[in-house]
């Protein structure tokens, strides 16, 4: 499992990362890598850019460092997929209900002090820090330099800056990155990351019709969810879709995802991974959801809810065949399944005893044979904004 991570500014936990999409293309499902480069690259403005909206996130002492670490994004309410995203580090209150930023000037340190913030990082596809984007354009600029400062008057921040920064595509340097926003910050608290070992080795039942390819599988299939015990931290998923597979999926900075590129079966003509696809029936469309798909648990009834919709379609899941040559997608080596629920079992099943109640869950499935004539479709323009981020705690 090669799992895929940037280098940590403050040891101890890894850092929040924001990901952009990968967009799928027809046919040859090739990854477009994401762009970034920086508005007037290599130039210097003196101008300041002012923004009417402020959004925050709270994540406590999250490199045990003893101060409270916060990211705040600022744009404009007519078009957010332009703005400044900050990470940085204030005092840490008793509770989140106490929280304010710092007053003051931030500088850039990777100490955790407070009133310091976090430079922008980058591994290639994940970006974490301090950096100013612009999706329309596909820009973006990683900061490296110069400071923030913070006033508070009536309710309302007052958040100004000097940043100098360089251009993600070109590398040039980019001077006097000046923004301001003012106004009132929502603060939301994401403080309470789930810890990977939330879940523990269940067994699960299910009920369907599945399928292999075109054969009919069984219409009742057992399986387990395993946690990983090495480094990489993933969940295993074996007997997925009622045939003796295993589909995995990753755990990263509190979150679950479904893990899309790990061949998880070759039959010799065709590869199958685990993928989450939105599907529009009335147009017989397939909708490759991009990477980081995230699979939702709740550690009270314990449940892995991969349900969810892409640009307004119900996301399905399942192990899809791909051609070795091209990766053009080509059918499912199990149903696919919109709305899916996965019920872990209880302490007292964990060790192999039989499992009573049936434990996946799900409103819809399609087979390999429904999905013939169904037209795989290049994610439009309209993909690659703000709401495809996925803020990793």
């Amino acid at each position: 499992m090669n799992k895929k991570s940037i280098s940590t500014q403050i040891s101890g936990k890894s850092a929040h990362r924001i990901k952009f999409p990968i967009i799928y293309v027809m046919i040859a499902i090739v990854a477009v890598v994401c762009y970034a480069c920086s508005p007037d690259s290599g130039t210097t403005s003196e101008s300041t850019t002012t923004y009417n909206t402020g959004v925050g996130y709270y994540y406590g002492d999250w490199y045990q460092t003893g101060t409270a670490n916060f990211a705040v994004d600022m744009y404009d309410a007519s078009d957010d997929n332009v703005g400044v995203w900050i990470e940085g580090f204030c005092a840490l209150p008793s509770n989140f209900t106490k929280f304010e930023l710092n007053t003051g000037t931030y500088s850039i340190a990777s100490t955790g002090h407070e009133n310091t913030f976090l430079k922008g990082d980058t591994d290639g596809e994940n970006y974490s820090g301090t950096f100013v984007y612009n999706f329309n354009t596909e820009t973006f600029t990683k900061v490296t330099g110069g400071t923030f400062d913070v006033t508070y008057k009536g309710n309302k921040y007052t958040i100004s800056t000097n940043f100098t920064g360089v251009d993600y595509s070109s590398g040039k340097t980019v001077n006097n990155l000046r923004y301001k926003f003012t106004g009132t910050i929502a603060f939301s608290d994401e403080s309470n990351a789930l810890s990977f070992t939330d879940i523990a080795k269940s067994n699960y039942m299910a009920t369907g019709t599945p399928g292999y390819m075109a054969t009919p599988g069984p219409s009742t299939w057992t399986g387990q969810v395993a946690p990983s015990t090495g480094t990489d931290q993933f969940y295993s998923i074996s007997g997925w879709g009622g045939v003796s597979l295993t589909v995995y999926c990753d755990f990263t900075n509190g979150k679950i995802t479904v893990d899309n590129y790990t061949k998880v079966v070759d039959d010799g003509t065709y590869e199958g991974y685990f993928q989450a696809i939105a599907i529009d029936k009335n147009a017989k469309m397939l909708y490759i959801v991009p990477d980081d798909y995230v699979v939702a648990y709740n550690n009270s009834t314990k449940v892995m809810d991969f349900s969810g919709t892409y640009n307004g379609f119900p996301v399905f899941v399942g192990i899809v065949g791909k051609t070795k040559d091209t990766g053009a997608i080509i059918g499912s080596f199990t149903d696919l399944y919109a709305n899916a629920k996965l019920t872990l079992t209880s302490g007292s099943q964990l060790n192999g005893a039989t499992v009573k109640v049936p434990a996946l869950s799900y409103s819809e499935s399609l087979s390999f044979a429904q999905l013939k004539g169904y037209t795989i479709t290049k994610s439009s323009d309209k993909f690659f904004n703000r709401t495809n981020l996925i803020i990793k705690k």
